[in-house]
């Protein structure tokens, strides 16, 4: 039975908590990440792929035969935060192994996707990639309805994005959603200490 800490005991962990530097922080929230505990080799898995950044393992509640998971060794909440080298080689890496899983699971498509943050299904907060092979009739459900979008609030969207993403590359900044997604990696932290 998991014991309730008391509102002095929330209130000292809150203030040790702000107080810790972003390298204390960092490791505080590595030793309390399932993925980081599998990458360090701390928790088995069922490795299919691994090089000194990499790694990819069989998921253990497979959506489907062959569900494999991509992930960085390095801890990156979300997919923002992981450098643009580093990135490229993981979908590079995640490509690659999903046309292995065409060939040995006899996969008639694939699905290939991230949740990125709570709100999108994140259930971990550690970036990592799905591959689920797909067969005709398999009742995994990744689906939506399509829905119209009005024609004035696309061009505006258009807008907007273009010039977020011009700005990008002018000046290389991070998105303020990464602010937000490491105010929730703080948070998840915070929930799991005893």
């Amino acid at each position: 039975m998991k014991k309730e800490l008391d509102p002095k005991q929330v209130k000292a962990i809150q203030e040790k908590l702000k107080n810790m530097s972003p390298d204390e922080l960092k490791k505080l929230v590595k030793q309390q990440c399932l993925f980081c505990q599998i990458s360090s080799g701390k928790v088995e898995s069922r490795k299919v792929y691994e090089d000194d950044e990499l790694l990819a393992i069989l998921d253990i509640n497979p959506a489907s035969k062959g569900h494999t998971l991509v992930l960085p060794k390095e801890h990156y909440q979300i997919l923002a935060q992981i450098p643009d080298d580093l990135a490229s080689k993981l979908f590079n890496v995640t490509n690659k192994l999903a046309v292995i899983l065409f060939d040995v699971v006899k996969a008639e498509g694939t699905n290939i996707f991230i949740a990125n943050g709570q709100v999108a299904g994140q259930k971990s907060p550690h970036t990592v990639i799905h591959i689920i092979p797909r067969y005709e009739g398999d009742g995994v459900g990744l689906a939506w309805e399509p829905k119209k979008g009005d024609e004035k609030g696309l061009d505006e969207l258009q807008e907007l994005i273009k010039d977020k993403t011009i700005q990008l590359y002018v000046k290389k900044e991070q998105p303020k959603v990464v602010e937000k997604q490491i105010a929730e990696e703080e948070e998840y932290v915070e929930e799991r200490l005893p």
